[in-house]
């Protein structure tokens, strides 16, 4: 059932019009540009706007310190689309039809909100032009790639009342950087039930789907610790055992203390203090990808293996046509239908952000301009007419 029609005319329109000014320009002004985002809400003065069905307790033009409506706003515009955690079929941007176990099967029948962290870990400084830390607000031109996908991460988390995070985090002196992501997943899952971590280039081309779909979906109970997409089919893409290697771009990680420990053997990998051979993967490619495909996922918790419940073991497997890859990709059979990752093309993750924004925008304003009643369309209708010089007159019988 659509919120709207609760709404009064001028909170409706209200709502159509604020999303284009807020939703980049707060985004980026009130979440990264801002001291203490790290543990709060951001704080920036900008218009607070209360939407009601009592039209004259709109205060549009009040201003007060904390942006604290700005959550109420996206989930409102969102809300007509946002897709039920227990929908039977959810249709995929390629057209296809994608279906949920019966329902004895569910797992998730409500919002987990705030017990889920969406988790971005980056060290890089991001301060250059277009970055979400320059010091000049960024336009949508100048807007990077990167900018685009932390933004398109944290706009998903506001439409479903996750929790969002982005980590500054510092690197290693002994391995890549992409190794920080093990050691901050864990450390994050000490504070949320769970935590998915995406890289920039990994984003949702349907934000209106739950992320409680999905685990429903892929039927990731609570004995799964940790559910990563497979990679293409590709012999660059094989473990040392010649299996296809999960991709660490996206992380499902689901708090317990089998997971603390899975997390922490990850993390120990390159030290040898578990698994031999590992430290390899220190600052060759793919670092704690491989670590976790070649030694990980094989041993863990003193010898229990992947290999003895398949489909029904605590490491997850998500097929790549599902949870990897762009349309672009489709050649390797990896289209990212339920995450996209854009390995392929990490420049496209800019236009997955304008996607994820303007799919929920183009409805609206059609049926707020165009599909409204007569009495709220923008639409005048003179084709029962004829125009005779200045003149508009009645068509004659």
């Amino acid at each position: 059932m659509s919120v709207l029609p609760t709404f009064s005319q001028p909170a409706r329109r209200l709502l159509i019009i604020l999303p284009i000014v807020f939703v980049t320009l707060a985004l980026l002004t009130g979440l990264f540009n801002h001291e203490s985002f790290r543990s709060t809400l951001p704080t920036v003065v900008m218009p607070k706007v209360v939407i009601t069905t009592n039209p004259s307790s709109c205060a549009a033009n009040q201003t007060s310190g904390p942006l604290d409506n700005l959550s109420s706003i996206i989930q409102a515009l969102y809300a007509p689309l946002v897709v039920p955690i227990t929908a039977p079929t959810f249709t995929t941007r390629d057209g296809t039809i994608k279906r949920l176990p019966p329902a004895p099967e569910l797992i998730h029948h409500k919002s987990l909100g705030k017990r889920i962290c969406i988790l971005d870990v980056d060290t890089r400084p991001h301060t250059g032009a277009g970055g979400v830390f320059s010091s000049s607000l960024p336009t949508w031109d100048a807007l990077s790639p990167a900018s685009a996908g932390f933004l398109s991460h944290y706009l998903y988390a506001l439409i479903h009342g996750y929790t969002y995070k982005f980590v500054q985090a510092p690197t290693y002196k002994d391995r890549a950087p992409h190794w920080t992501k093990v050691i901050f997943t864990q450390e994050l899952l000490k504070k949320y039930d769970i935590v998915v971590m995406m890289d920039y280039d990994a984003v949702f081309p349907s934000p209106e789907l739950p992320l409680e779909w999905m685990l429903n979906y892929w039927k990731i109970d609570d004995k799964v610790m940790v559910a990563m997409a497979e990679d293409p089919n590709a012999d660059i893409n094989r473990d040392q055992r010649g299996n296809l290697n999960v991709n660490t771009g996206f992380i499902i990680a689901q708090a317990s203390e089998n997971t603390q420990r899975m997390f922490k053997d990850w993390a120990e990998c390159p030290d040898e203090t578990r698994y031999k051979g590992c430290a390899e993967w220190k600052g060759v490619y793919f670092h704690e990808q491989s670590g976790f495909s070649s030694h990980v996922r094989y041993d863990f918790l003193d010898g229990l293996t992947i290999a003895e419940e398949p489909g029904k073991s605590m490491i997850r497997a998500l097929p790549c046509n599902e949870a990897n890859g762009i349309p672009e990709k489709k050649n390797l059979g990896c289209t990212g239908q339920l995450v996209r990752h854009h390995w392929g093309g990490k420049e496209l993750a800019k236009r997955e952000f304008n996607d994820n924004i303007m799919n929920a925008m183009l409805p609206l304003l059609l049926q707020s301009a165009f599909k409204g009643s007569d009495a709220t369309s923008a639409v005048v209708d003179y084709r029962n007419k004829t125009l005779v010089g200045d003149q508009i007159l009645d068509k004659p019988l």
